[in-house]
């Protein structure tokens, strides 16, 4: 990694991704410690004339906020960041994780407490504003959990977030074509077998404008139409805890049985999946094509963009792809199909699009072979 390209980040982030103009306002929101990365996107704020505000949470103190605040004062603090999100343009969240596990010793309860009583009530505020990105900055934690050098963490990092957008965009079309006229998806990989229908969805590329890194294309399925069973080979985090090996059977586009690999988090499992009606159904179907992401980092903001991979979301459908499930979760979880993650198929209406992770249509196969530039 060079300074420079955490400064042409920070500069895509701010002309791109935000679409900032003279005289507007961003809050730069970090929690964990991503000091150069902060630095970056306040200078590039500064250079375009952007007002930028900034709010620092150490994660041992937001760790401590959620072990010893009352649903009041989390309600309280809520609000007062809604108030804020009111009077700027728009918002860049970076996340700096140390430690994925730093979170599993906080009670469930109190956890549960704070994503209800606070998380949630401030990430809609953030969505309304139109205008936001979400980034991960690279520490040492990110690096084992994806078993890599710190250096070569970091370098995947930058030309990940880094990609051409605008050729990507163009690169996806024929894909976007084919999704608009496809009626049954057909998933298959080891312990998978799922069908549901996308007819009459919407879809969305996604460019580079809300998450960095970026490189999917994602639509949802018809909220009733999912049928099968689906085993997702790529570790999930939610409200602190990893599972492995999520398995999940679905009837009449609900889950009707769940279980992972870690026997007592199973019943956690099945617990997130109670905790509304819609947490049980699909809200997101996506497929991964960032060319720098060829392997699971064990971090969802990279994993979900992987090439050769697909995701579904439980809970909450975007506006974008809206199928009407409405969730106070939106999880996702990965599905690697490369050979070297088990191999798999995906069908659009019986035709086979992608073996093993690659792209079978002529018009596709671009999608496998550029470089990202």
């Amino acid at each position: 990694m060079t300074d420079s390209a955490m400064q042409r980040l920070a500069r895509q982030t701010m002309a791109r991704s935000l679409a900032l103009r003279e005289g507007e306002s961003v809050l730069i929101d970090v929690v964990g410690r991503a000091e150069a990365l902060t630095e970056a996107m306040i200078e590039a704020a500064c250079e375009a004339g952007v007002r930028p505000y900034l709010n620092v949470m150490p994660v041992r103190h937001l760790k401590s906020l959620i072990g010893g605040c009352t649903e009041e004062q989390l309600v309280q603090w809520a609000e007062m960041d809604r108030e804020r999100l009111r009077t700027i343009n728009a918002y860049v969240g970076i996340r700096a994780d140390d430690n994925i596990y730093e979170m599993t010793d906080v009670p469930e309860d109190r956890y549960d407490r704070y994503v209800r009583a606070y998380l949630q009530p401030k990430q809609m505020a953030m969505a309304r504003l139109g205008r936001w990105v979400l980034l991960r900055s690279p520490t040492v934690g990110m690096a084992q959990l994806a078993g890599m050098s710190l250096d070569a963490c970091t370098g995947l990092y930058y030309r990940a977030c880094g990609l051409n957008y605008e050729r990507f965009a163009e690169l996806t079309q024929p894909l976007c074509e084919r999704l608009s006229r496809t009626d049954r998806v057909r998933i298959v990989a080891p312990g998978t077998d799922l069908a549901f229908s996308i007819r009459g969805m919407g879809h969305m590329v996604c460019d580079g404008r809300f998450n960095l890194p970026d490189g999917e294309l994602f639509t949802a399925p018809r909220i009733d139409s999912a049928e099968g069973i689906i085993t997702f080979n790529v570790p999930a985090s939610y409200m602190g805890i990893v599972y492995e090996n999520v398995s999940l059977c679905f009837r009449r586009g609900v889950v009707t049985d769940a279980s992972c690999s870690v026997a007592e988090r199973t019943g956690r499992l099945q617990a997130v999946l109670k905790l509304d009606e819609g947490a049980s159904r699909i809200g997101e179907f996506g497929i991964g094509l960032n060319p720098h992401i060829d392997r699971p980092m064990n971090n969802v903001l990279f994993d979900e963009k992987m090439r050769g991979s697909l995701h579904l979301a439980l809970g909450q459908a975007y506006p974008m792809a809206d199928n009407g499930n409405e969730s106070s979760v939106h999880w996702d979880l990965v599905l690697s199909q490369t050979k070297a993650s088990g191999g798999g198929a995906l069908f659009f209406d019986d035709e086979l699009i992608r073996k093993d992770g690659l792209f079978l249509p002529p018009d596709l196969q671009p999608l496998d072979t550029w470089l990202g530039e």
